[in-house]
C-alpha cells in the first residue's frame, strides 16, 4: 500500500500528508530538536524522503502539548469565540501574566456552546483531554458579550435567526443549515452525516452557486471567484466545524488551481488541503472528526470512471466506518440510502439557500412559503432514514474498525487497477 502512494503522482502529496499526521502523533510522546529539520533538508538529492521527514519534523516541532498554566487557578483570560463544535465552543484566547495580556497561542474548549464571534472573559483554570483541543477551560467566573461589530458574529446571528425561523415549519430544516442533528433515525440509518454539518453541503451549495453564476457571467475567472462567496458564508454560519472547513478549503484550493492552469487531480486536493491545515493548526490531528472527513472524501474523489457513483458512495463510507465503528454500530447498506437521498436533499438544500436569502432580505411570507413547499422533499428523506434505521447493525469494536480500515486499503487498491484500464 505505501510503495503504491509513493510510486503514483496522484497519491505525492498524500505522502506528504500522512507525514504531517504521523510526526504530530509522535509529538504528543516524543519531540525531536529543530536540527532535525535541517537533517531532512540534507537530503535533498532523494527529494521525496526529505519532504517526507521535512514535514514530519516540521508538524512535531509546532505540535503544542504543554502549558505553563495547566492546573494553575484563578487565571484571567479574554478572547473570542472561533468556532462551534460538538455543542461547545472553540476558544482563540490571551490570558494575564500580571503585568499584561499575551496570546495563548493553541485552542481552548469551553463546555458551553456559544455564538460565533462571541467576546468572552474567564477566570479559571486550563484542564487536558486526549483529543482536540488539549486544553480545556475550568471557568470560576465567564462573562459574555455578544460581537456584532464583526462580520463574522453577525453572519453567524443570521444563520442563528433563519434556523429559529425555519424550525417552526418543520424541526428537521436546521439540521441541514448549520445545527447538527442528534436523530435517532439519522444515526442508525448510517445518514448521519447528511444530517449534521458536513463537507457535503459545502459542496452542494457550491455547484448551486457555480450553476447559477455560469447563468449571468461568462469571464472565466468570475465563474471561479464567485460561487464561494456562498459556501463561505455557509461555513461561517455554521460554525466552522472541521469537516466544513476542510470542504471550503477544498474548494478553494482548487479554484485557485483552476484560475492559474494548473490540472490537479482531486487526491492532490484534497491531501494539500489536509496538509495546510495540520500544519496550520497540528491539534488537529486529535480530533476523530478531522480523519473521518479527510478519509471520506478521499474515498468519494479517488474513483472517476464508469460507475462512479456507487463506487463514490462506498469509497466515502469505507472511508468513514472505520472510525465511525469506534463510537457506535454501522449500518453497511448506508450506501444505498445515501444514493437514494442524495437528489431530495440536493433539493432541499437548494430551497433552503432560496428561504435563507429571501429571510435576509426581509421576505419572510416567501421565506416560509419555499419551507412549506419542501416539505415532501423532508418527509420523503424521514422516511428512508426510518426505513434503513431498522436494519441490523454491525457492533462497536475496535475488531471491526480495524476490518473496515484493511477494506479501504483494498478499495484503494482496486480503484487504482480500474484507472489504470480506464487509461
Amino acid at each position: 500500500m505505501s510503495s503504491v502512494i509513493r510510486s503514483n503522482p496522484r497519491y505525492l502529496t498524500f505522502y506528504y500528508f500522512s507525514a504531517s499526521v504521523i510526526g504530530a502523533l509522535v509529538g504528543t510522546v516524543v519531540r525531536f530538536p529543530p536540527y532535525c529539520l535541517l537533517a531532512a533538508i540534507s537530503l535533498y538529492k532523494k527529494p521525496k524522503v526529505a519532504l517526507f521527514l521535512f514535514f514530519f519534523f516540521l508538524s512535531n516541532l509546532i505540535l503544542i502539548t504543554n502549558s505553563h498554566l495547566e492546573n494553575v487557578k484563578n487565571v484571567e483570560f479574554v478572547g473570542t469565540v472561533k468556532s462551534v463544535q460538538d455543542e461547545s465552543s472553540i476558544l482563540s484566547l490571551s490570558y494575564y501574566d500580571g503585568k499584561r495580556w499575551r496570546k495563548l497561542g493553541y485552542d481552548v474548549r469551553l463546555y458551553e456552546q456559544l455564538d460565533v464571534g462571541t467576546i468572552v472573559y474567564l477566570k479559571g483554570e486550563l484542564k487536558r483531554t486526549r483529543s482536540y483541543p488539549v486544553f480545556y477551560v475550568k471557568p470560576d467566573v465567564i462573562v459574555k458579550v455578544r460581537n456584532y461589530v464583526s462580520l463574522k458574529s453577525k453572519i453567524f446571528e443570521a444563520f442563528r435567526k433563519f434556523r429559529n425561523f425555519s424550525r417552526e415549519v418543520e424541526p428537521f430544516y436546521p439540521s441541514l443549515f448549520g445545527e447538527a442533528s442528534r436523530d435517532e433515525f439519522f444515526v442508525k440509518s448510517g445518514l448521519f452525516h447528511i444530517f449534521c454539518v458536513s463537507g457535503m453541503h459545502v459542496s452542494m451549495l457550491y455547484v448551486i452557486s457555480g450553476k447559477f453564476v455560469s447563468f449571468l457571467v461568462h469571464r472565466r475567472s468570475a465563474r471561479l471567484i464567485l460561487p464561494l462567496i456562498l459556501p463561505t458564508i455557509f461555513v461561517l454560519g455554521s460554525g466552522l466545524n472541521i469537516p466544513a472547513v476542510r470542504a471550503l478549503a477544498m474548494i478553494y484550493v482548487s479554484a485557485l488551481f483552476k484560475l492559474i492552469d494548473v490540472k490537479i487531480n482531486p487526491v492532490n486536493v484534497v491531501s494539500l488541503t489536509g496538509l495546510f491545515m495540520v500544519l496550520f493548526n497540528p491539534e488537529i490531528v486529535l480530533s476523530l472528526s478531522f480523519y473521518m472527513t479527510f478519509l471520506a472524501t478521499l474515498g468519494v474523489l479517488i474513483y472517476e470512471g464508469k460507475f462512479k457513483s456507487f463506487l463514490s458512495g462506498l469509497g466515502g463510507f469505507l472511508g468513514s466506518a472505520p472510525f465511525v465503528s469506534l463510537v457506535s454500530g454501522v449500518n453497511v447498506l448506508s450506501p444505498i440510502a445515501t444514493i437514494i437521498v442524495s437528489f431530495p436533499v440536493q433539493a432541499i438544500m437548494f430551497g433552503l439557500t432560496l428561504s435563507f436569502l429571501s429571510f435576509v432580505l426581509s421576505f419572510h411570507s416567501l421565506s416560509k412559503l419555499l419551507l412549506y413547499a419542501l416539505l415532501p422533499f423532508v418527509w420523503f428523506v424521514r422516511f428512508m432514514a426510518s426505513l434503513f434505521s431498522k436494519l441490523p447493525l454491525l457492533p462497536s469494536h475496535w475488531v471491526i474498525a480495524l476490518t473496515f480500515g484493511f477494506t479501504f486499503g483494498i478499495y484503494i487498491m482496486l480503484t487504482e487497477e480500474l484507472e489504470k484500464l480506464r487509461e
